[in-house]
Parts: C-alpha cells; sequence; structure tokens
C-alpha cells in the first residue's frame, strides 16, 4: 500500500511542477498554445488472453499537456493513472501507472476538437489486501507500458470542455486490453481566449488565437483612407467578390512586416469575418490600397429602411518576430433592399426573381390556361409573351411614375439611389415604374424558359424576349422584321412594357420604334437577362406574397385569342392580298401558290394551306409543295400519309436537306431508328446547320423525345418556300 501511496504523491508533484513550469515559460506573444490538466475516468476491456483472466475493470487518470502554438497543435503530456483490475477467480488487481506522451489536438469547429495521442512508461501492480489471497498472491511487481488512443472533446465554457474517447493499452507482461474514456478538461491558458471569441459572436479564424501586442503609434503598419461604397443589399452575393470599399496600408518601418491578414466584419449581418487580404510580406516604407470585400448573410434583406451599421477591421501581421493586431471600427451606410443605382443597367437583373413562388404561379397557371388554344405552327414563345401581356392588364398592372424617383431623373446620375420593386411586390400592388412593369414581365416569361433582355434608351427601360426561331427562319416569316432586333445569335421582340391599354401589338410597335430611334446611334443599350445574372445573381424577396387571384380563365383565353388574331390578320393579309394578285397576274405560278400556302401554314389557316399545296401538285411533282403537304400531315401526326408525300419528293430530289429532315423525322416517330439515323447522317452532310438544330434524331427511345423537348423543336416543322 506504500508504494500505491508514493506513485500517486509523485504523479501530481509531476503534474504541479509541470504546470508551473510551463506558467512560467510559456511565449509571451502566442496564446495559441495552452496549458491543460484532464482527469479522465475510464472502463477497462481486457482483450485476448487478458479475457481469460481479468473481467472488465475502472481506472481514473489524472494528466497535464502543454499545447504548441500551431494548427493543428501539438502537445506533450505527462500523468499517471490508477487501474482496477479484477481477476476471474474473485480477486482484484492494482495497476499504478506513470509515462510521458504527446499527440495532436485538430480543430473540426471553434469549439469541437479531435485527438490523438500516444503514451509509455512503467507500471507497478499488485493484490489488493482486502480480497481473499494467500501467500503466492502477494507478489507484487512492475514493467514498462504502452498506449495509444483516439478522442473528442467539446469546449464548454472559456476554460473547461468534456471529452470521449478509447485507447489501447498494454501493461507488457501483465495486460493488454481496450479503455474507454468520459472525461473533463481545465485549460489553465489559450483556450479561454478561444472560448471568449466564440461567446462575443466572431467566429475564429487562422491567427487569432495569438496573444498580439497593438502597435504604438508611428510604428508597424499605418491604416488610412478608408472609404465605402453604397451598399446595396440586393446586391449582398456579389460583394462577396467584389468591393464595397478600400483601406490603403503604409509599412513604417525599414524592415518588411510578414505575416499580413486583413478581415471585415459587420456582426449584425455577417455569419463570418470575410478575409480581404492574405500577404506574406510588405516591404520596407511599402503603400498599398486593399479592397473590402464582405460576404452578407440573406438577413440583410429583411432592411426596409437604410441603417449605419458599425464596421470592424481587423490587421494582424509579424513585426521583429512578434505577433501585432490592429483593429478599427468604422460605420458604414446600408441601404434598404429595394435600393440601387443605375451605374450599371445590369445591375436591375437581381431583382428579377424568376423563381418566386408567386412569379411561378402566376406564369404557369396562365400558360396552362392558354396552351393548345392557337396554332401550333406559330411561335411558342410570341404565344406565352402575348398571353402574361394580356393577363397582366387584366389583372389590372398599371404603369405610374413614382415621383420621388422617377427612372427619367435617376438614370441621368449613376450615384442617385432609385427605388426598384420585386416582381412580387408589383403584382401585389399592381402598379409600377417602368423599371418595376420590366422587372415582372422579364420575371414572369424567364419563369417559363422564355429568354429576356432589358433595353435602355436615354431616361427609359423596356425589355424585348427571344423567339424560338432561327434568325432566317424569323426574316422569311415575319411581315415587317424591322420590328424585331436581331443580337446575340437570336430574334428578340422588344415590347414597351409601359404602354397598358393597347394590347400586346401596339406595346411591341412602340417598343420596335423606340429601338429603331435609337439603337444606330449607340443610344440602345441590350442586357440579356442571363447574361447579368452570372454577375448579378437575382435574390429571393424574404417572406412570402400574397395568393395570386387571376382573372377568369375564359375571360383570360378569350383576351389572348382576340390578340393573337390580330396578330395573324396583321401579319398574314396584306401579304395575302399582294400574293393573290401576283397569281393572277402570272397564271397561277406554282412557286407562288406555294408560297401562299407557306403563308397560311404558318399562321395556323391550315385548310387554306392544304387547299393551295394540292392544287399545285394535282398538276406537277413540285418538291416544296410535297414537303410542305408531308407537314400538314406531321402536325395532324397522320405518319403513313406524311411519310408518302415526303418520299414523293425524295424521289425527285434525293439530296435536298429540305426533304431528308422531314423523312428523318417521320422515321424516328415511327422508331424505325436505323432508317431515321442513316437519312439524318445524310442531312448532317447537306446542312450542318439544320442537322444541328434537330440533334435528337442521334437518339433513340425515351432520350430522343426528351432531347426533342428539351431542344423544343417536337410541334416544329420546317416550311419550304423553294
Amino acid at each position: 500500500m506504500k508504494v500505491k501511496y508514493i506513485f500517486l504523491f509523485v504523479a501530481v508533484f509531476l503534474i504541479s511542477s509541470f504546470i508551473t513550469y510551463s506558467q512560467e515559460n510559456k511565449p509571451k506573444r502566442d496564446s495559441s498554445s495552452f496549458i491543460s490538466l484532464h482527469l479522465t475516468p475510464g472502463l477497462d476491456i481486457p482483450l485476448g488472453e487478458s479475457a481469460d483472466y481479468f473481467k472488465l475493470g475502472g481506472s481514473l487518470g489524472l494528466s497535464g499537456e502543454y499545447a504548441f502554438s500551431n494548427q493543428p497543435m501539438f502537445f506533450i503530456s505527462g500523468g499517471m493513472d490508477y487501474n482496477l483490475a479484477p481477476i476471474q477467480a474473485e480477486k482484484s488487481l492494482s495497476i499504478l501507472a506513470g509515462g510521458v506522451g504527446g499527440g495532436i489536438y485538430y480543430d473540426l469547429s471553434p469549439r469541437l476538437s479531435l485527438k490523438a495521442s500516444v503514451s509509455g512508461g512503467y507500471y507497478y501492480g499488485f493484490f489488493n489486501k482486502s480480497d481473499e489471497v494467500t501467500t503466492s498472491d502477494t507478489t507484487s511487481g512492475g514493467c514498462p507500458f504502452i498506449s495509444g488512443g483516439l478522442g473528442v472533446s467539446y469546449l464548454l465554457t472559456p476554460s473547461i470542455s468534456l471529452g470521449l474517447g478509447a485507447s489501447y493499452k498494454s501493461y507488457l507482461g501483465l495486460f493488454n486490453g481496450v479503455r474507454v474514456l468520459l472525461g473533463t478538461s481545465y485549460y489553465f491558458t489559450g483556450r479561454e481566449k478561444r472560448s471568449l471569441k466564440i461567446q462575443s459572436g466572431l467566429p475564429l479564424r487562422p491567427g487569432f488565437l495569438r496573444d498580439a501586442k497593438v502597435p504604438d503609434p508611428g510604428e508597424g503598419i499605418r491604416i488610412s483612407e478608408i472609404e465605402f461604397e453604397q451598399v446595396f443589399p440586393v446586391f449582398h452575393k456579389y460583394y462577396d467578390d467584389h468591393p464595397i470599399g478600400a483601406i490603403l496600408l503604409h509599412n513604417q518601418e525599414t524592415e518588411p512586416i510578414t505575416d499580413l491578414t486583413l478581415s471585415l466584419f459587420i456582426k449584425q449581418y455577417m455569419d463570418t469575418p470575410k478575409e480581404c487580404l492574405s500577404m506574406e510580406e510588405m516591404g520596407g516604407g511599402e503603400t498599398n490600397r486593399i479592397e473590402l470585400n464582405a460576404l452578407f448573410a440573406e438577413r440583410v434583406l429583411d432592411i426596409t429602411e437604410g441603417t449605419k451599421v458599425p464596421v470592424e477591421i481587423t490587421l494582424e501581421y509579424k513585426m521583429r518576430g512578434e505577433w501585432y493586431r490592429d483593429t478599427r471600427t468604422e460605420t458604414i451606410r446600408l441601404y434598404d433592399r429595394n435600393a440601387m443605382n443605375w451605374d450599371d443597367d445590369r445591375k436591375a437583373s437581381a431583382f428579377v426573381t424568376a423563381k418566386d413562388p408567386m412569379i411561378l404561379s402566376f406564369a404557369k397557371n396562365v400558360a396552362g390556361m392558354v396552351r393548345d388554344k392557337a396554332s401550333r405552327v406559330l411561335d411558342n414563345n410570341l404565344l406565352q409573351a402575348i398571353a402574361i401581356h394580356e393577363t397582366l392588364s387584366l389583372y389590372g398592372i398599371t404603369y405610374v411614375v413614382d415621383p420621388r424617383t422617377p427612372y427619367t431623373e435617376l438614370s441621368k446620375n449613376k450615384s442617385k439611389v432609385d427605388f426598384l420593386q420585386f416582381p412580387r411586390q408589383t403584382l401585389d400592388y399592381r402598379a409600377g415604374d417602368c423599371d418595376d412593369l420590366s422587372i415582372l414581365y422579364s420575371a414572369l416569361l424567364e419563369s417559363i424558359g422564355i429568354e429576356t433582355a432589358f433595353i435602355t434608351v436615354p431616361g427609359h427601360i423596356f425589355i424585348a424576349f427571344s423567339l424560338d426561331m432561327s434568325p432566317r427562319e424569323a426574316r422569311r416569316t415575319f411581315h415587317s422584321p424591322d420590328e424585331l432586333i436581331f443580337k446575340e445569335g437570336k430574334v428578340w421582340i422588344p415590347v414597351e412594357i409601359t404602354e397598358r391599354d393597347g394590347g400586346f401589338l401596339k406595346a411591341w410597335q412602340i417598343g420596335a420604334r423606340e429601338w429603331r430611334e435609337h439603337e444606330p446611334g449607340n443610344q440602345a443599350g441590350f442586357c440579356p437577362m442571363h447574361a447579368a445574372w452570372e454577375l448579378y445573381e437575382p435574390v429571393g424577396l424574404p417572406g412570402g406574397g400574397s395568393e395570386v387571384d387571376l382573372p377568369a380563365t375564359d375571360l383570360i383565353v378569350k383576351t389572348y385569342l382576340q390578340e393573337v388574331i390580330r396578330f395573324i390578320e396583321r401579319e398574314m393579309y396584306p401579304r395575302v392580298v399582294k400574293l393573290k394578285a401576283e397569281i393572277k397576274r402570272t397564271g397561277g405560278s406554282p412557286e407562288l401558290l406555294n408560297k401562299l400556302g407557306v403563308l397560311y401554314a404558318r399562321y395556323g389557316v391550315v385548310d387554306k394551306a392544304e387547299a393551295e399545296f394540292k392544287i399545285i401538285v394535282d398538276r406537277k411533282e413540285f418538291v416544296p409543295a410535297l414537303v410542305n403537304l408531308g407537314n400538314i400531315y406531321y402536325l395532324n401526326e397522320d405518319w403513313e400519309t406524311a411519310l408518302d408525300y415526303y418520299e414523293r419528293a425524295y424521289s425527285q430530289e434525293p439530296d435536298n436537306a429540305q426533304v431528308l429532315l422531314p423523312i428523318a423525322r417521320v422515321h424516328h416517330k415511327l422508331e424505325n431508328y436505323g432508317y431515321a439515323r442513316r437519312t439524318y447522317s445524310k442531312l448532317k452532310k447537306s446542312d450542318p446547320d439544320l442537322a444541328e438544330r434537330f440533334a435528337y434524331l442521334d437518339l433513340k427511345g425515351e432520350a430522343g423525345v426528351r432531347a426533342a423537348e428539351v431542344s423544343r423543336v417536337e410541334g416544329v416543322v420546317v416550311w419550304t418556300e423553294e
């Protein structure tokens, strides 16, 4: 028993001496290092041959650690433990052990750490006299031991943590097994500063564990000329990569300063500090201008009135072997969530929230109401845009100039702050300025897959949307191609969204006129939405909008069809009159009759189109008319009749791309994939651009069907004029 008490006394002495020595000799400028005391009760599970002699036992350990100032943190340790090891024969053995070791801490988070350790030393074991033992059982002795383990600890308070772990321990020549530990630790230095930082709400960042000095005036790095830009919550994602301000740093020393880091933190609206600078070295006398960035949390969008908030800027660096920290607190103004300026027209794209549930509900419900109500041969994007536009009028959307922030004035002054409405807000208010209505219409169209763009002219903004056809096809289809915009390899229709009384066609005509008046003098800006989103991502307006109360379906469909008919009459009948006069003059030219049939077909007057084509083929095997007749039956899903007309055309012109395409498509529909692919291969050689548009023909089955739907050519046919 005397030996047991001697070991216990030695252990306490060693640990106390270790702690005292470490406190007296710890680094003065780096409190990343820490000193700690650990109490670890445990359960011992014997393994292998030891399980034949020993039962489950218990243990209690006491140790001290010194962790070094780095990350991950290496540590050295020393301590002692007591192990009570019951023997199968109703006896027990006491084991006292003392040793030294080391290991590593790795922080998973500011509070949670992993620990790996190894140790070795000497143990002394003896039978407990309280058991019924014989004289031979009183034998005692010692030998070396080795141990290794893993654990996890969680920091509860600035100085106390709880831990859970397991280790393998081998008392050489006596016992080996696994020890399961549940313990507590007390930190004398280091960890309490880390925890206080957590409790203050400022997350841990590299270098903060350092016990840094504050530079005296005239030494180290001078901070000056701190400037901030206008900060708008709607661009909170943008500021992660783009500056909200700048700061000037000047090295006042003659020698280099190393390991510079600079961070910015706005406590109320950021979750973590944003590192704005990480520099290995700044030369003596050197000056640098550093841009300041911020990664705002989404709660910044809760700001409905502009506010001023404190900004903490922290600069850390190493000079003459010691760490220094300079912290400045400045004030910055955050504008409300609807605010922005017009120094870049693309900024308005951040308000185009096409995924807002209220916007999706409005647009998708309207699209469903008008689906298949008009001819499928008309451009689907155009039909959807007409339906959305007319429904907005029925919904009661009106154009109202905001006297406080008129776009006409604010667009001229790039630094002035404008108030823009999110689409959901405009639907709620049922009114808005030109920018508000443009944002709303664009969001609705984008939500159903129609690409849009902002058009800006002096003092005004409106939008354009893309058609689902090629520029060549559009020039053939539309009576007045000068009312279209040909950009980005696409065809766009400009719409003056503030025109609320004359219907879609009038809004289109006004938009086209405004584009023609300003584009030649480079006064018209064209900003595709998808390109703008790459820089200014759209953000969701917090909260939920009100339920969309759309007008009656019958009224929406009626108004929509009236505008579609007006469009058809405007586009078709002036050309019908002209073509009929030329047909009469030429005595029924097949080319002119075919053009008239194509004109009817493109605007959905299919019965008249079929009649014109049949007049031609009754006289002669005219390839364009044969193909177009086949197209009519293709749209009616009469594949066999369509194929008959296509093959008659093929017999006349087997290398004609406009014949090869429909033949490949019909065979694809009939699941004759081998024939379809061979014909499509010939098409790719004849007209690569046309073949690329119908690339789904290279695929089979469901893959081909999905590809056709994605490329939006399922219901599209190519009418042949020549």
